[in-house]
């Protein structure tokens, strides 16, 4: 069974498919890549699969279990993460911010401060 895959996947913008009957599959434990020309879907299917473009058809699956009506916030507390491309991301943000962003799911604050402060006490170079 595909770990995570978005099976026969339609759907786009403003009425336009870029997407017709798509599938893209994912192994547990493997770097899977999506390669294509500029304007191919590549970055449609992503969001399509991460829950950020609602599909006129198809599924998305992790794990055998359909998550397709799921918002992204709750893919997210089941492991799936989505970076844009573009590179101003996280540029407008502190080190600090940065590592809060990647502890989002900590169940407290002071779980989260303590794995902060662990990543600067092995890269004091950071907490400068």
């Amino acid at each position: 069974m595909t770990f995570l895959i978005g099976k026969n996947m339609t759907g786009g913008y403003g009425g336009s498919n870029i997407l017709n009957s798509c599938t893209i599959g994912a192994e547990k434990g493997e770097i899977t890549v999506v390669v294509g020309p500029n304007g191919a879907g590549k970055s449609t299917a992503m969001k399509a699969m991460f829950g950020m473009l609602q599909l006129s058809e198809g599924e998305v699956l992790m794990e055998g279990t359909e998550i397709s009506k799921l918002k992204p916030q709750e893919r997210v507390k089941k492991g799936m993460s989505f970076v844009p491309q573009n590179n101003n991301v996280f540029t407008s943000m502190t080190v600090e911010e940065n590592l809060w962003m990647g502890g989002y799911l900590m169940s407290t604050t002071v779980e989260a401060k303590a794995a902060t402060e662990k990543i600067f006490d092995k890269y004091p170079r950071l907490a400068e």
